[in-house]
């Protein structure tokens, strides 16, 4: 996504075991620029939006048994560069099935001050891992095991079927299609132009269970990784059938297949305004709401009703939808959405399930939606920083022209933070320190790196603001929380995705000195080390370096005699290397004024000459 001074380019993200994305979402980052300066400069961190996963897997229902046939995508990674909020942009698939991931373009971040470093946003994501695996089910039609040849039946004769008037060929018809699309790219190319899309989306509203079943897998497996045919369905008015048929079935194999070809579907940007405005107050209402745990006193679904498949499905579609700004903006707003979404995190926290599958679409979901949170949803917060600009303003003899007036963000404001709502609804959910507590809980306990990223981009989005919410947020994380050493473990990660977030994170936070004394002791060294051994053969490496840069400027100049202990000639010659490093220009640039500063304190000197 897509608002704020960082651009990243567009490259494929990895995607976690349960979803592909056809793409991740891209990350952008604007130039920033960091003019040398005292502790505490800001240079802020958004991290990019990514697509969640982006399309369930295929799902096939083989005339005679099962079948199971995975496709796993290769591992791709992205580059980034400094980007304070994140964004989340993939696409999963189903229990059994594999996914792809896909690429999410991204806007670039917006950050009023050229003198210092961008504010990282931890990006939306989207789910958008491509689709990968195709589930397989016994049929439940038995026509599907008696009555197919598979040596005379052909795609011509299938499409034929599905105009019949007997329930039951129709059904063969659409289970045939359902198979060989599973089975063969090029059929789904050979369905769409002898028309099949338009017979499958009007067997939707048959009122033959087994053909409505068949002809949602079907569907299912020739939008997968196919945009025409996601842009032929919509077309057919496939979106408004698939979601008035879920809206109305109980039919769990049903809801499994019609959740499948949402998700599949929302991975394509130029269906997400409909699918926004149709599919989320079903998907909401039907699914989320019923299964999460949450309740209002209005639903009158038991949970025992929804299959937990039909949630991850419903989840990652969401993940998807929370990725562009109408979805975001829709889905802070949808009564119960954001308490269901959490109230799930937070019971699979309590009992002991932080990878639950559904977890990590969920977290993704509320990474995305903490993206830019405070500029575009009114809070507590956005009253007290007028009063505090307010403040400044008055005690500042030549305004915001002075050359100290970059410090107001910085400085404390004198100004009471407000006090948190005892029971949070909708959106204060979201900055609310339960919220907090439960991602770095899930830090503690998950061993996904998906996982663990959302949580860190989650928290890096609401570190990000130049005002007193990233102050309050951060401050909460650091001091009342104590959770400065699980955000350091994240910088010891395989995953350089991983390390990239919980650097982006901590450089958020090291803008205010309240922080820096327990920051300099407890995080300083983790983040010295990643500047002395961290090897530059990722797609993340700039992003890093950028981000430990920023963090130990900020923490060394706060406490020179402390600091001067990390200064190892490994690490300074590590930054004098990244200095003349041409393919990361924001790291070198990082590391140019973190040289700076250092020569420009007499304490170090002498250290910096030895």
């Amino acid at each position: 996504l897509y608002n704020g001074t960082l651009k990243r380019d567009v490259e494929n993200r990895r995607y976690s075991s349960y979803s592909q994305m056809e793409g991740w979402g891209s990350k952008h980052y604007s130039k920033a620029v960091c003019s040398p300066a005292r502790a505490g400069s800001d240079y802020c961190f958004v991290q990019n939006i990514k697509s969640s996963r982006s399309e369930p897997d295929l799902y096939c229902e083989p005339p005679r048994g099962t079948l199971r046939k995975s496709q796993v995508g290769g591992r791709a990674e992205h580059k980034t560069t400094l980007n304070r909020q994140s964004i989340y942009s993939s696409c999963s698939t189903q229990q059994g099935t594999t996914r792809i991931s896909k690429k999410m373009p991204a806007r670039a971040l917006s950050c009023p001050s050229s003198n210092k470093p961008d504010v990282v946003y931890a990006q939306p994501v989207m789910s958008c891992k491509q689709d990968v695996v195709y589930g397989q089910g016994q049929s439940s039609s038995k026509i599907c095991g008696d009555e197919i040849d598979g040596g005379t039946m052909t795609i011509q004769k299938a499409i034929q079927l599905l105009c019949s008037s007997d329930d039951k060929y129709q059904a063969m018809g659409a289970y045939y299609l359902q198979h060989t699309c599973f089975q063969d790219e090029s059929a789904k190319q050979e369905v769409y132009r002898l028309g099949g899309i338009a017979k499958l989306v009007e067997l939707l509203r048959s009122t033959n269970q087994n053909v409505q079943r068949a002809a949602a897998g079907a569907l299912r497996n020739l939008v997968f990784k196919n945009p025409t045919n996601k842009i032929e369905t919509r077309r057919q008015n496939g979106i408004r059938e698939c979601v008035s048929l879920l809206r109305r079935t109980g039919n769990t194999e049903i809801q499994k297949q019609l959740t499948g070809l949402l998700w599949n579907l929302s991975s394509t940007d130029e269906l997400k305004e409909e699918l926004i405005q149709e599919a989320l107050p079903v998907l909401t209402d039907c699914v989320i709401i019923p299964f999460s745990g949450w309740s209002d006193g209005s639903c009158n679904r038991t949970r025992e009703i929804i299959d937990p498949e039909v949630f991850f499905n419903a989840t990652g579609c969401l993940r998807n939808l929370s990725s562009a700004d109408m979805g975001r903006q829709t889905m802070r707003n949808y009564p119960g959405l954001i308490d269901s979404v959490m109230t799930y995190a937070q019971n699979c926290v309590a009992s002991n399930r932080p990878d639950d599958k559904s977890v990590e679409n969920c977290i993704c979901i509320l990474h995305n939606l903490s993206y830019r949170l405070d500029a575009e949803v009114p809070n507590k917060y956005t009253q007290l920083n007028h009063m505090a600009r307010s403040v400044y303003m008055d005690k500042t003899l030549t305004g915001c022209f002075n050359s100290r007036s970059g410090k107001m963000e910085n400085d404390e404001y004198g100004v009471p933070l407000p006090e948190e709502d005892f029971k949070p609804k909708g959106p204060s959910w979201l900055y609310h320190s339960d919220a907090i507590r439960t991602y770095l809980s899930l830090m503690d306990q998950s061993k996904k790196d998906a996982t663990l990223e959302a949580c860190a981009g989650a928290l890096q989005n609401l570190t990000a603001s130049r005002g007193l919410m990233s102050n309050a947020m951060s401050q909460m994380i650091g001091l009342k929380e104590k959770g400065l050493p699980r955000i350091a473990r994240l910088l010891q990660s395989n995953s350089s995705e991983v390390v990239r977030s919980g650097a982006s994170l901590l450089s958020n936070m090291s803008r205010h000195p309240v922080l820096h004394k327990t920051m300099a002791h407890q995080v300083l060294p983790d983040v010295s080390r990643l500047l002395s051994f961290q090897s530059g053969n990722t797609n993340s490496y700039g992003e890093i370096m950028t981000s430990a840069c920023y963090t130990l400027r900020n923490l060394i100049m706060s406490n020179p005699h402390l600091g001067k202990s990390y200064l190892t000639s490994n690490m300074l010659n590590n930054v004098v290397s990244l200095c003349r490093n041409g393919s990361c220009p924001k790291a070198a640039e990082a590391a140019r004024l973190l040289l700076t500063d250092l020569w420009s304190n007499r304490e170090l000197q002498s250290v910096l000459k030895q």
